[in-house]
């Protein structure tokens, strides 16, 4: 039996730790979960009536660390609006999407002409440690990151940390702001120094490997066109200088270096629901390496990602999950390192290599039990793949099941043990997760 562990960051080329694909995919329904009577009694106690009119007054209550206009910004109304019935849930939806409380009440009161209008929040845990722990075959890394979702109390995302083992070791950082100067430009900064041993295995026997060695450095400039959907455009730094490896089973590739531009496009359209997310989510990402930018490499990178979510049965969560990769450049420098996440999940962390994937997944999600701090949840999936590598063709499919725990305290809420099959030699692979989202 085979035994792996990781941690995945997404988002363009922010997937080098591989983010928890464990996290989920977050609904409004079940935003606020209760457990045992609290859960009955709030089923069956009708929400209080919101007074309607013109707004004249906003109170926030509840946010020690979030700042105020974070929260008013959501909500998208200010004094002098109207308030109708539908706009309490609304403004609970809005809230809670940002994953920053536990809980919203909506509440009002008459206030002069018009109605006051009160807000209290209860907030989540956003600064972890996150320990991490990878083993395969002999082969361990271990390490720790920081992260906080919520720096300055403004909603803004920053992760660093690093891994060493025997097969080497990183750096990384990366730092996200949805919304700068508290406008709709966003930016997102990332940093990556990584020395690593990288082995491409087919049926239990490595075929090539080789020591990467590589500094990615990349910036992106956003605009949020709507709530939902943020489109941007930047640049990236790529410079490889890699080593042979021990097993000496390939030609080293040659030392160079990318540097050019990127494009990207990202439509968040789900609903939190706290250990899955209802809706549409969508991601692309191009980016291309220029000669007059001092590249001395081609590069060329497409990355498509699309989930959707339906609840079923009020708590159970039904995912469909697709996903494109094309690279052109260098093959073994830019190969795609699949396995051990979404899409490809029967196949040891790192040593599935493709220049072109696609996968889709399958995925039913079932709460098993739900305490005042967490809920444990069961899922049953299959991946379905297609991955090309240097002129050779695999199509698999991985059935799996797996369990996961969501704690309600924190924004990191799952750590996670999944179990599928090795589609080429039968083996069964158990995969350990714990880890944040992006």
């Amino acid at each position: 039996m085979k035994s792996t562990a990781s941690m995945n960051v997404s988002s363009g080329p922010l997937r080098l730790i591989v983010v928890l694909h464990v996290v989920g995919l977050s609904g409004a329904a079940w935003a606020r979960q209760t457990s045992g009577a609290d859960a009955t009694l709030e089923a069956t106690a009708p929400p209080p009536k919101l007074l309607t009119g013109r707004i004249e007054r906003i109170d926030i209550q509840g946010n020690s660390r979030t700042q105020e206009s974070v929260i008013l910004r959501a909500m998208r109304l200010a004094p002098g609006d109207v308030l109708t019935q539908a706009d309490g849930d609304e403004v609970k939806r809005r809230l809670l999407n940002l994953q920053l409380f536990k809980s919203v009440e909506v509440q009002t009161h008459a206030e002069g002409t018009g109605v006051g209008l009160q807000v209290t929040v209860e907030e989540r845990w956003t600064l972890l440690p996150i320990p991490v722990f990878a083993s395969s075959k002999g082969q361990w890394q271990a390490g720790v990151f920081a992260v906080e979702s919520n720096l300055f109390g403004l909603n803004k995302t920053l992760v660093a940390g690093g891994m060493a083992g025997n097969r080497g070791g990183s750096l990384f950082s990366m730092y996200r702001d949805p919304s700068i100067g508290g406008g709709r430009w966003t930016g997102l900064l990332a940093f990556q120094f990584a020395k690593t041993d990288r082995e491409r295995q087919v049926r239990d026997v490595v075929r090539d490997a080789y020591t990467d060695r590589r500094f990615d450095l990349s910036g992106t400039l956003g605009y949020q066109v709507t709530p939902e959907l943020n489109v941007g455009a930047g640049w990236f730094s790529l410079v490889n200088k890699p080593l042979s490896s021990k097993l000496g089973t390939t030609t080293t590739p040659q030392r160079g270096q990318a540097h050019g531009v990127s494009v990207s496009a990202e439509y968040l359209g789900q609903d939190f629901h706290f250990y899955f997310n209802e809706g549409l989510v969508a991601r692309a990402l191009y980016r291309e390496g220029l000669d007059f930018l001092g590249s001395s490499r081609a590069l060329r990178q497409v990355s498509l990602f699309a989930s959707y979510t339906l609840p079923v049965f009020g708590r159970h969560a039904l995912t469909l999950t697709a996903q494109h990769a094309q690279s052109k450049g260098d093959a073994f420098l830019d190969a795609q390192l699949l396995g051990a996440r979404t899409g490809s999940r029967g196949f040891d962390a790192g040593r599935l290599w493709g220049e072109t994937s696609s996968s889709a997944t399958l995925e039913y999600q079932v709460p098993l039990w739900s305490p005042k701090l967490a809920t444990l949840t069961a899922h049953a999936f299959v991946d379905v793949g297609r991955v090309e590598w240097q002129g050779s063709l695999l199509r698999y499919a991985t059935p799996g099941v797996g369990i996961r725990a969501y704690v309600r305290e924190v924004a990191v809420p799952a750590v996670g043990l999944e179990v599928s099959r090795n589609p080429l030699t039968g083996d069964i692979v158990t995969s350990a997760a714990v880890g944040f989202g992006f």
